[in-house]
């Protein structure tokens, strides 16, 4: 099947590669000039595993092109996906008009993109009043494929859903995009039909609610500390409620990324412009806005508020393993309530080093380590906020060399606290009871 793709990025490619990968022609329009001089060279703004070089694979046996020309684009694909980013709503209503007056057969727009409850019909009616208005078949079709890929394992997330949520109003274009999809539908049935404004708002609401059990079990996180309670015994005893699970009730620090946070405060400002005296989403955003400080509070309170002139070594800046991405990170609030009482950070991130250099630029009070060891040389705390598999098993005893104080704040609790209590470390985790679990 020939395809076209709308977008540059994360959606957008690993649609564009899985769809290349199982046979059909696809191209891709970028979504400015910039972005398309960066795919040319697959420097990709984002680390995805193995995406460069699956990409490169499809580019060298043509079944996936780059494209500059929107009219090639335009005539090219019997299925039109359009993947922007969320912000970028007014830029995909002015392509879709230009994409219904270059179009000479039938339509059909699948639109991956997140944007608010019903702008897929709003797509569908802008297209059909653009060929309208030029006396055009106005034969057009839109349907919603919420996008649930997640940084780190998007490959996977695209080629073995869990579902596949498609919103569609008519059974026009239904069936040619199902054949589209079906080489990802191999194991079990994974489709859900709805309609599009339930398909677009089923996204906001899954992401709503995986929130509210982090934010949820933060907040118990925090009570376990006053009650001298292991938060962790209590995570496996809520989680071996069916009805539960043990997905998304890991307590830590703080959530963060870009869409995942985004979605979720898109859905806080919906529902309190459209539901009268509803405080669910503005709640769970605010405790987490607060669990983003914690680590810093709990280095204040250790510290007695005499914490200018120390150093900390902040292991993790991403906002979650397996990406160099930091939007709304954790890491940000921590370093700038750090900087700000006087504490200089020795910082050590596998990938995200240079995504916080390019935000902060140089500093005094930052110094950016090669390694995690490097990072502890001088260092009075060590802060956990994103747990990398190489922090899981570091050498104790070359940290106890290096960081005498042996003090560990762990804001994704990563670490056994009474092991840590027998090798000397002072060890203050999120919900782990520092009363009785630190050093004697």
């Amino acid at each position: 099947m020939r395809v076209s793709v709308y977008g540059s990025g994360l959606t957008a490619l690993v649609t564009a590669w899985a769809l290349a990968d199982v046979g059909n022609e696809v191209l891709v329009l970028p979504d400015s000039a910039t972005s398309l001089a960066e795919l040319q060279r697959l420097a990709l703004p984002f680390d995805e595993p193995g995406l460069a070089d699956r990409l490169r694979q499809q580019l060298s046996n043509g079944r996936l092109r780059w494209c500059v020309a929107e009219s090639e684009v335009f005539t090219h694909g019997e299925v039109h996906c359009l993947a922007l980013e969320a912000d970028a709503l007014a830029v995909g209503e002015a392509l879709v008009k230009r994409l219904a007056l270059a179009a000479s057969t039938p339509i059909v727009l699948v639109n991956q993109s997140t944007f608010p409850v019903g702008s897929t019909q709003h797509l569908q009616q802008l297209m059909f009043q653009a060929r309208s208005e030029r006396g055009l078949n106005p034969d057009v079709v839109c349907l919603s494929l919420p996008s649930f890929l997640q940084e780190g394992a998007a490959i996977l997330n695209f080629t073995r859903p869990q579902r596949i949520l498609l919103g569609t109003d008519t059974n026009s274009g239904l069936q040619r995009v199902r054949e589209l999809l079906r080489p990802f539908n191999r194991n079990h049935e994974q489709w859900l039909l709805m309609s599009t404004r339930e398909a677009e708002f089923s996204k906001y609401a899954i992401n709503g609610m995986l929130a509210t059990k982090l934010s949820f079990m933060n907040e118990m996180a925090n009570l376990a500390d006053q009650l001298q309670v292991d938060i962790e015994q209590v995570r496996k005893g809520v989680g071996s409620d069916s009805r539960i699970g043990y997905d998304y009730i890991y307590p830590g620090c703080g959530f963060g990324g870009l869409s995942f946070s985004e979605d979720v405060m898109q859905l806080a400002k919906t529902v309190e412009s459209c539901v009268e005296d509803s405080r669910l989403m503005s709640a769970v955003l605010d405790t987490n806005r607060q669990q983003k400080e914690l680590l810093f509070r709990k280095l204040w309170q250790y510290w007695q508020a005499e914490m200018r002139g120390k150093t900390v070594a902040l292991w993790g800046a991403a906002f979650k393993p397996g990406t160099d991405r930091i939007d709304n990170a954790p890491s940000l609030v921590l370093l700038q309530a750090l900087w700000a009482q006087g504490v200089k950070v020795r910082l050590y991130d596998p990938k995200a080093m240079a995504r916080v250099e390019q935000r902060f630029g140089q500093r005094a009070d930052l110094c950016c380590c090669d390694d995690p060891y490097h990072a502890l040389q001088g260092a009075d705390a060590l802060l956990i906020a994103t747990e990398w598999k190489e922090f899981w098993s570091p050498d104790f005893s070359r940290i106890a060399q290096l960081m005498p104080s042996k003090l560990i704040v762990d804001g994704r609790n990563i670490y056994d606290p009474s092991y840590m209590k027998s090798l000397g470390f002072t060890y203050i985790g999120v919900g782990r009871s520092s009363g009785f679990l630190t050093a004697g």
